[in-house]
């Protein structure tokens, strides 16, 4: 692979030059965007472009590298490009990913992270077999990586993970990158209706009971050479697991009202979000089928253990949708982005992309998008105990007593930390860059801390 890479800082080209060479990565150096055009005009060739965004001293505003994204684009159009900035924010990676960048890495950058991306952007076979999922962390990289692995056989697999996750994503990688020349049919199992399992999976002849006036296909002729996809498989009835038993067993499949048995060449893969050892163990899932299903497993990790996700997926998800709706890709304030990293994402995946839609569409007349847009929960903070006073020998009260310590109320951690970003506030009203110094903490981590606490309003 050849990457050709501008960027004006010595050390970070001497850097890049060694890692490239351990990797087998030939680099092409451009000091400045002059130097990429004129490389590109010389005919150049290259499998990947990786960009600084800013070349002038003392610059940060991105506009150097977003032309030159531009021009590439227009007279490049096929060649990927990644965009590199030691200012990385979600802004900067929404507003190159609009442009047209295929991702994105920070400085100091991640060796595994940047070589992963230029591997899967730059290597046209690696690209032709389809890439991981947008803004793949080191987990889900290691996760795409096992896929690749196993996906071309045509032994099933079980896909565990929360809702949301991505478990039907994941699976579609597995049929894309196998290679099969069928079709991806996916079916939630849990939802067939008793009387209408059989013909849901096996399909029916025309006349095997009421209403059937023509044949139908059922879903294993659907997939056949291709990959069945069964979602909620743990919650899938007793009695149809014995039928499903049967066809995963001996690879034929009888439609109903048909004598003729029909051969299944389709790949089972299937989806839990719950413990299926559980069910086993309850008796509510055959351990026979288990076996069956489970010859490789891969275990999708909840959002709350990808955060290094967090920014890339906001930045897809804003990208996408604001082209989607025709608007403009908002700004996303310090605060909001912060909200995003230290919020919990129980609904995972799907719920940080839903609440992106609709956070874009609440901030379109603004251009700005808010802590208050992404409509987030945040924690209450805890009841303070009420103080006792305790009265002076005339009667007045005085000074808050001092209760035994047996007596005295536990002042919690939580308490403690949010009384001290209170007093930092206090102190440094209209500076909080400097509030966050008196703390110890970076901006970042201050504005964090903000968001958790439902201060973010407040000045």
């Amino acid at each position: 692979m050849r990457a050709l890479v501008a960027d004006d800082d010595d050390g970070v080209m001497l850097a890049l030059e060694l890692l490239f060479e351990r990797s087998g990565i030939t680099l092409v150096p451009a000091r400045s965007p002059a130097e990429v055009r004129a490389q590109i005009e010389a005919g150049c060739d290259v499998d990947i472009a990786l960009l600084d965004l800013n070349y002038e001293r003392d610059t940060t505003s991105g506009q150097e590298g977003f032309s030159l994204l531009g021009w590439l684009r227009a007279r490049h159009p096929r060649l990927p490009v990644l965009v590199m900035t030691a200012w990385a924010s979600i802004e900067g990676a929404v507003e190159a990913m609009r442009r047209g960048a295929v991702n994105y890495v920070s400085k100091p950058w991640d060796n595994e992270r940047l070589l992963a991306l230029l591997r899967e952007h730059g290597d046209p076979e690696r690209a032709a077999a389809g890439a991981a999922a947008p803004a793949a962390g080191r987990a889900m990289r290691e996760l795409y990586g096992l896929v690749q692995q196993v996906a071309f056989s045509d032994v099933p697999v079980l896909i565990t993970g929360e809702h949301g996750v991505g478990k039907e994503l994941l699976a579609r990688a597995v049929h894309e990158k196998s290679g099969r020349k069928g079709r991806f049919v996916a079916l939630n199992a849990s939802a067939l209706p008793e009387g209408t399992f059989e013909s849901e999976l096996f399909g029916h002849v025309r006349g095997a009971f009421t209403d059937a006036k023509s044949s139908r296909d059922g879903a294993f002729a659907r997939a056949d050479g291709g990959t069945l996809f069964l979602d909620e498989i743990a919650d899938m009835p007793l009695s149809q697991q014995a039928k499903l038993l049967r066809v995963l067993q001996e690879r034929v499949y009888q439609p109903v009202g048909s004598s003729t048995p029909c051969a299944s060449s389709a790949r089972i893969v299937s989806a839990t979000n719950v413990s299926i050892e559980s069910r086993v163990a309850d008796g509510r899932f055959r351990a026979d089928l288990l076996y069956r299903l489970n010859t490789i497993r891969l275990s999708v990790p909840p959002l709350r253990e990808r955060l290094d996700e967090i920014a890339g997926l906001a930045a897809h998800f804003l990208a996408r949708e604001a082209a989607r709706h025709g608007l403009r890709v908002p700004r996303l304030e310090p605060e909001a982005r912060a909200l995003l990293e230290s919020y919990s994402w129980p609904g995972n995946v799907r719920e940080l992309e839903h609440t992106l839609q609709r956070g874009l569409l609440l901030s379109a007349q603004s251009g700005v998008l808010s802590s208050t847009h992404l409509g987030l929960p945040v924690d209450v903070p805890e009841a303070r105990p009420s103080q006792r006073l305790t009265p002076e020998p005339n009667g007045h009260s005085a000074t808050p007593a001092t209760p035994p310590a047996a007596e005295r109320p536990v002042q919690t951690l939580r308490a403690t930390e949010e009384a001290a970003i209170l007093d930092a506030l206090r102190r440094f009203p209209n500076d909080r860059r400097a509030a966050a110094r008196s703390l110890g903490l970076s901006r970042s981590a201050f504005y964090r801390r903000l968001a958790q606490y439902g201060l973010s309003a407040r000045k």
